[in-house]
This record gives C-alpha cells, structure tokens and sequence, in this order.
C-alpha cells in the first residue's frame, strides 16, 4: 500500500500545487476508503460517460481505484492536469548508464550498458485496445521488484519487473512463444533469461542512473 501512497504523491507533485487531498485507509490493514463527494472537484465535462465512470469507480473505493487504473486515469478522475510520471527528455535518457530502447515497430528491446548490450525480442501491447503507450517519450524507472504479481490480471506473476509510465511494465513471461509480436496487456514482456539480465544491470546501476525509451508503433495483423 506504501506504493500507492507514492503514486498519490507523484501524482500531486505534477498538479502544480492546485489540487490537495488526503486518502485515509491507504496504509497496510487500514478500513476501506470510502471519498465523500465533496472530495472530487467539479467535472470540467459533466455529459463525458467515461468521465462519469471513473469518477464513480473513484467514489466507490479510492484504494482500488488507484490499484486498478493508470496515473493518466487517476488524473482524469480527479481533475489533475495529465503527466506521465518519471518523464525525462531525450538528452537525458541518452546520458544513462544503462539505456532500454523499447522498439514497438520491430518488437525488440535494444539494451546498452557497460555490462549488457544487444538486442532482444519483446511482446509488446496487443491492439487495439492494450497498446503499449509512451512512444516518442523517454522515461526513468519507477520501482523494480524481483517477483511482482499483478493486482490488475487475478495476480499473474511477473518476475524481475521494471515499472515505468504508470502500470506499464518490462517483465518476464511464461509465453515465451510470442516473443516478436505484441501480445500482452500493455506492459513490454521479455524471456525469463533475458528480464532477468536486464533487471540485474538496472538493479546493479540503480534506477537513478537507468532510462527507458518507447519508440516506433505497433504493427497491425
């Protein structure tokens, strides 16, 4: 639940200041959350239906609403300006240590490091309603975890994962047999050998000193 608290927290560092909230319940064993009304600002388009959804989710358990949906989603339920959390520029990300290139067009990651360089094959988001985002845009590691299991997919496991832009995700996978095609949710899945080296150069460098680049666009069957 900590991670959640920061999630909050990151997201209320890009609203600039404007908008200022307390979600009790987010510690570990704490009750549910229930947000009164008066805790969403006005809807700047009341008619939006998908709008009216996410505010609803939003009212109805803000816990598993920030577990649930993306920072992108977050800030449109609550009236933040949008923000893609950890975004660095271009001249940054070139300067990392260890540089993830995720390539969406030829479905490859292209690892450069002083330990680990080459290039490998990936699954990125399936279209045309999980497309993996961000391309264009760099970004630095959010959190990393040794064996993550998913709160959005009946807790699937995703081993040596590397979050970045929100719930996207590098990770292991069981299907390796896709690897070279977009199959997955929205998160970039690697082989289990190959999420695994590349975890450890991130973890050996520190995410500080890591960025990750989507680039390119998916191609359609």
């Amino acid at each position: 639940m900590n991670i959640l608290r920061a999630v909050f927290t990151i997201v209320l560092l890009f609203s600039g200041g404007a908008f200022a909230f307390d979600l009790p319940g987010l510690e570990k064993g704490a009750a549910p959350a229930r947000l009164p009304e008066a805790g969403l600002p006005a809807a700047a388009n009341p008619g939006d239906a998908r709008l009216a959804a996410l505010r609803a989710e939003a009212l109805a358990d803000p816990v598993k609403f920030f577990d649930e949906h993306t920072p992108a989603e977050i800030g449109l339920a609550y009236g933040l300006p949008p923000a893609a959390r950890y975004r660095i520029d271009n001249a940054a990300a070139a300067k990392a240590s260890v540089r993830l290139i995720v390539n969406l067009t030829d479905q490859r990651l292209l690892v450069v490091s002083p330990e680990l360089n080459g290039v490998f094959k990936l699954s990125s988001g399936l279209g045309p309603d999980h497309l993996t985002p961000g391309s264009g845009r760099c970004y630095a590691p959010d959190f990393i975890e040794e064996m993550h299991y998913s709160s959005l997919y009946n807790k699937a496991p995703m081993p040596n994962s590397i979050f970045f832009n929100g719930n996207i995700a590098m990770h292991g996978t069981n299907a390796e047999q896709l690897l070279g095609q977009p199959a997955s949710h929205g998160c970039i899945r690697l082989s289990k050998a190959d999420a695994k080296a590349v975890y450890g150069v991130v973890k050996a460098h520190g995410k500080a000193n890591a960025s990750i680049c989507v680039v390119g666009k998916t191609p359609v069957k």
